[in-house]
């Protein structure tokens, strides 16, 4: 089985906003610090001060040499030199790269400030307009090559296939049933509008039965404006709307199921394409108890017709299930395969 839902533009990764910081208009009353203090002020959601004037107060009433900041965080696998956590102080740079952002949300751990404190006092991120059009359109090309069944089952909607979106997370699970035929995929998406105006996106699914009936799905998060069956290739195509138009750097989740009809052939892989710099990627895949997989790999691939690369060996674990995570996903296609013990 083939996703290519989770396509994101070949973009370096802008600055993530968390969904509570973009709808809320503040702190929490119950999370906010004792007015009296210089660090409330700078945290006020009354009175915002600039990210650096707060991260530089928070760093002094902590005491902690910047060095050993850069050391809690390398604890947590995030990278940062203290030059550039004096930048920040300093308002020489700010944050805007995911791994930034990340260590962003750890130091509000780190400094003991409450949830969103500092990453609420981020600026919003600066649409990239027209330049993320041009690159969804092209990157996406790259990924999956010349009049591609994607490019054919969207038609002239290709060129702005998701164009406002970039996903910052997927998680799929997928269910094969006793004869290792995929039964259920569930999908969650972590998206991020790069422009105003988003109001839905486009997901696509290469089913290994393309000849089978039209899935069931179920959206739990979000709304199934159309799901359809391209007629050449067997591709099912899945329309879910937000709800309402999204504003730039404002989150949305999006949660959805297909059920499959029983089919005879059993499965063996499932991958993804992505268009490159998102966050993570993880597939969860549930094998029956009766039938476990004699070999189960990792794979990259740089695009659709290039060679799996990156062949690792995965376990399967007790409860049957076998898992790919990867994260700071580049452009290309991530997927798992196996081998039945009975395929020869």
């Amino acid at each position: 089985m083939t996703d290519t839902s989770g396509l994101t533009p070949n973009e370096p990764n802008t600055r993530e906003t968390d969904t509570e910081s973009v709808l809320s208009s503040g702190l929490s009353p119950a999370l906010a610090p004792d007015p009296a203090s210089d660090l409330a002020s700078a945290l006020s959601a009354e009175r915002p001060a600039p990210f650096a004037v707060a991260l530089r107060e928070a760093v002094r009433r902590r005491g902690l040499p910047l060095d050993r900041i850069c050391e809690r965080l390398t604890a947590r696998g995030i990278r940062l030199t203290p030059a550039t956590l004096s930048y920040w102080q300093r308002d020489r740079t700010r944050p805007e790269r995911s791994d930034s952002l990340r260590a962003v949300v750890a130091l509000e751990s780190i400094l003991d400030l409450p949830p969103g404190g500092l990453s609420a006092l981020l600026p919003p991120q600066r649409p990239r307009g027209r330049r993320v059009a041009r690159t969804d359109e092209h990157a996406t090309r790259r990924l999956y090559g010349q009049s591609s069944w994607q490019e054919q089952a969207l038609g002239d909607s290709f060129a702005d296939f998701n164009r406002d979106i970039v996903v910052l997370l997927t998680r799929e699970v997928l269910h094969l049933d006793r004869r290792g035929c995929v039964r259920r995929l569930i999908v969650n998406h972590l998206v991020r509008a790069v422009a105003d105006g988003p109001e839905q996106m486009m997901n696509l699914h290469f089913l290994d039965d393309p000849d089978g009936a039209l899935p069931e799905a179920t959206v739990r998060c979000g709304q199934l404006e159309s799901l359809r069956q391209d007629a050449a290739s067997g591709g099912v195509m899945l329309q879910i709307g937000f709800g309402r138009p999204l504003t730039v750097g404002e989150t949305m989740s999006v949660d959805y199921e297909i059920r499959t009809a029983p089919y005879e052939n059993p499965t063996g892989f499932h991958e993804r394409g992505i268009r490159g710099n998102q966050d993570a990627y993880l597939l969860h895949v549930y094998f029956p108890h009766d039938r476990l997989p004699a070999i189960c790999h990792s794979y990259y691939r740089e695009n659709s017709s290039a060679q799996q690369r990156k062949v690792r060996p995965l376990p399967v674990d007790t409860s049957g299930t076998a898992h790919l995570y990867a994260a700071q996903c580049r452009q290309g296609i991530y997927g798992m395969s196996w081998q039945w013990p009975d395929d020869g």
